[in-house]
């Protein structure tokens, strides 16, 4: 052997020993030996370790060979003990072997002892190897069923229900809780039973078997949308993602069932549908309606002689609450008015339309007349609204140039005179729907040739808020046009690049060009 080994050797007689030592190296067997003699030094020998053999002598003075057997195979189970003694009887050697001896040999027969350690050696190694192999199969195992923990964790934690079956669709396993939660049973209520027992629609059940469940070779899962019966017989909507069972090979060994409830999400979707609906009924009330107002501003600029006249709406959504509107009242005499409903939109929109009505129902009387009886016809629905307009309702006397005029609260309005001279318009009241007892006054101004009227709204300025600094920047706006249309224009100008506008903008000019 080509190690050297190490040997405790409990024996009293260095004679004996020394006889061992020499039998072993007779056979090729180099060792470092240690001999002891008592129990003492014995267990500290045992105690450095490194010990690849034990030999013992049966009998000592003070300590006996089965003693220090019992305390190796306390300690070192695996440790090779082999009795080296002088006198050894059959039945004490039976009962050595029992109680966990390697071997035996009488020290009148050494030459046995040779070829009984390599023995003992060998069987100490198959035993070792043994062992560990155990052990590396016994951590597999362990790790194996670690792993089948965490995979069956890991199913059971799935909120869908997955059902396995085989070819015959048979329920084989379904994880819980979700078959609980889902269909109300137990996991023994439905294995080894028909998957039949989870659908409400037989033609469901024929259908899924046709597509997927009755084929044997691996195909492409498909989802369908079934009707699926808990055990208390409610119906749901469900969501079945249909798939083969494939072992290690891609062989087909019996189907995959992965069932979730969307019974909610069926509605949330059936009401996102009647949602979308609804809006678009909605949009298209929305194009009508702005059809219709549009209908309701003048739909051509009058021909007036001595005067040119232009204006334009346009309003922050389909529809708005700005208007304008002109009408010849008598001959030769014309009304021009520009309202702001408050607010946007349909709402705003209607009002609109209730104003315009009810003042073209009097613009025949003296602007402060007409506008108190439109104010008066107005009230009760101004009120029931909660809104109010403002309003800028003029009288032209073409013959005289004269202007007669009555601002309710609007104040977005100003004469810009050939000159350029800019001359703001007095007196100013309160909007109608706002309840006041004092009288509302009319204001004149005389026209020349070249002067401009200009009414807007404030939607102008929403757009450019530098305009409201003062009229002079608008004004300057109007220089060089050559007619009412062009001046218009500049203005609507002013807001194209701001992106969308924030409200209703509305403009009217009238010009004197004689």
């Amino acid at each position: 052997m080509s190690k050297r080994l190490h040997i405790l050797h409990l024996e009293d007689d260095p004679a004996d020993a020394e006889l061992v030592e020499v039998a072993l190296a007779g056979e090729g067997i180099g060792c470092e030996m240690r001999v002891v003699a008592t129990h003492a030094a014995f267990v500290a020998a045992l105690q450095e370790g490194e010990i690849d053999l034990v030999l013992a002598d049966f009998a000592l003075p003070a300590f006996d060979g089965m003693s220090a057997l019992a305390i190796v195979r306390s300690s070192h189970p695996d440790l090779p003990f082999v009795f080296v003694s002088g006198r050894l009887g059959e039945e004490a050697a039976i009962e050595s072997l029992k109680s966990g001896a390697t071997d035996y040999v009488l020290k009148n027969r050494l030459a046995r002892l040779g070829p009984a350690v390599k023995r003992a050696l060998a069987e100490a190694a198959e035993r070792a190897e043994l062992r560990q192999t155990e052990e590396a199969l016994a951590r597999a195992n362990r790790e194996i069923q670690e792993r089948a923990e965490g995979y069956q964790n890991l199913f059971n934690s799935i909120r869908d229900v997955i059902v396995v079956t085989d070819h015959e669709r048979t329920i084989l396993h379904v994880n819980q809780p979700a078959l609980r939660e889902l269909f109300g049973y137990e996991l023994d209520e439905v294995t080894g039973r028909d998957v039949r027992i989870l659908y409400a629609a037989e033609d469901d059940y024929r259908r899924t078997a046709r597509e997927i469940f009755d084929l044997r070779e691996p195909i492409k899962g498909k989802i369908l949308e079934i009707d699926c019966r808990r055990k208390n017989g409610e119906v749901f909507n469900g969501e079945l993602y249909a798939l083969k069972r494939l072992d290690s090979r891609g062989v087909a060994t019996g189907n995959i069932g992965i069932v979730r409830d969307i019974s909610e999400r069926k509605k949330t979707q059936a009401a996102l549908r009647e949602s979308e609906l609804h809006r678009y009924q909605l949009q298209l009330e929305l194009v009508y309606a702005a059809e219709v107002q549009a209908k309701l501003l003048p739909r051509s600029y009058p021909h007036i002689p001595g005067f040119d006249v232009a204006a334009q709406c346009l309003p922050a959504r389909q529809v708005g609450g700005d208007f304008f509107d002109w009408q010849e009242v008598c001959p030769g005499v014309w009304s021009f008015t520009l309202g702001d409903v408050m607010g946007k939109g349909m709402a705003a929109a209607m009002l609109m339309a209730t104003v315009r009505a009810a003042l073209r129902s009097v613009a025949h009387n003296r602007p402060e007349t007409a506008v108190r009886l439109a104010e008066q016809a107005l009230l009760p629905d101004l009120e029931n609204s909660e809104s109010f307009v403002t309003l800028f309702h003029a009288q032209l006397d073409t013959a005289a140039r004269r202007l007669t005029f009555v601002d309710c609260g609007h104040g977005y309005a100003f004469l810009r005179r050939n000159d350029g001279r800019v001359e703001d318009f007095a007196p100013r009241g309160l909007p109608l729907g706002v309840t006041s007892t004092d009288s509302l006054l009319e204001g004149t101004a005389l026209l020349e040739t070249g002067d401009v009227l200009l009414l807007y709204s404030d939607g102008l300025v929403d757009a450019r808020p530098e305009l409201a600094l003062g009229n002079h920047s608008l004004a300057a706006c109007l220089s060089g046009a050559a007619s009412a249309q062009e001046m218009v224009g500049r203005l609507i100008g002013l807001t194209e690049q701001q992106g969308p506008v924030p409200d209703d903008i509305t403009i009217l000019v009238v010009r004197c060009t004689t």
